[in-house]
């Protein structure tokens, strides 16, 4: 195999991020045809094929895309170092993809992007938000929000804050169903469930006690903000993570009760992947979003 060059692999990586030869062509600075060369360069030297090409698109092989996961972080990290080393650091740049899950993404993502967007105005964000689990290593993925304890020992991790999670119901509701606001008739008023909760595992803020209290739910989904308009609608009682539930409290829509007692505590932590070199917008953005993501919980 031919000694590498380090252009080829960095035209390589950012074709990929950019999605085509001719943006590649304007993110480098470079007629398209060298950006073809150079590509052609390293597949040779490489003695591999990285991508299908087609008239106007092109597709990763396999062993392009296990490729592009290597050499990003080594590209990635090179030219942090060429940052920090002519003193740009503040004025880093390029894509960030993130991933959060629905509710924390709408309520509090937005306003974390725009205040990072105003001191790095060359950042560009692509954002995917699921409730499902999502690799960051195969959808390339640089920052993840995550909620619940982590499984996964190959990331990086950066716990932020700790999710509080509390008993709601609407003002209707509690006037049909007075007995919701004695905890010992909890299990005989409808529930509205977040996935499968046969009960409710609730700790006393006085002494710190669990109490334990089986419930019939008469409603069950996988999406917080479904349990909560479900609530608002004055189908039940809903345990619910306080961030979510604060706005329709304010507004009167939603009555927290037993106040005395609380949901297990839920750490909200920033993630990235172990075996990549952290990008120096990467490293920035987390310790950014970390500072303002703690203060938002630290309201409720």
């Amino acid at each position: 195999m031919e000694q590498l060059d380090l252009n080829q692999i960095r035209t390589f990586v950012k074709l990929v991020q950019a999605g085509s030869f001719t943006k590649a062509a304007e993110v480098l600075h470079q007629p398209k045809s060298r950006v073809s060369r150079r590509l052609a360069a390293l597949e040779r030297d490489l003695g591999i094929q990285l991508v299908y090409r087609t008239t106007r698109q092109f597709q990763l092989t396999d062993a392009g895309r296990a490729y592009y996961e290597r050499s990003r972080g080594l590209v990635e990290g090179l030219e942090s170092l060429s940052a920090e080393l002519s003193e740009e650091v503040a004025d880093v740049s390029g894509w960030l993809r993130i991933t959060a899950s629905d509710d924390l993404g709408v309520l509090h993502l937005p306003d974390v992007l725009a205040e990072f967007s105003k001191q790095h105005p060359r950042v560009r964000f692509e954002v995917l938000l699921s409730q499902a689990y999502v690799d960051l290593v195969k959808e390339s993925i640089d920052v993840a929000v995550r909620i619940g304890i982590l499984k996964d020992s190959s990331l990086r991790v950066k716990k932020v804050a700790t999710l509080k999670s509390i008993l709601v119901a609407s003002p209707g509701f509690l006037e049909r169903y007075r007995q919701a606001e004695d905890i010992d008739s909890l299990g005989s008023v409808p529930f509205l469930g977040l996935g499968s909760q046969p009960k409710l595992e609730l700790w006393r803020l006085s002494d710190g006690k669990k109490v334990s209290v089986k419930v019939e739910p008469v409603f069950l989904a996988n999406n917080p903000n479904m349990v909560l308009q479900m609530a608002v609608q004055g189908r039940g009682i809903a345990m619910i993570p306080e961030f979510i539930a604060a706005e329709q409290i304010r507004q009167g829509r939603l009555v927290h009760i037993h106040r005395g007692l609380r949901g297990q505590e839920i750490p909200v932590s920033l993630v990235s992947p172990e075996q990549r070199e952290v990008s120096l917008k990467t490293k920035k953005f987390i310790d950014f979003a970390a500072k303002r993501l703690k203060e938002k919980f630290e309201q409720f």
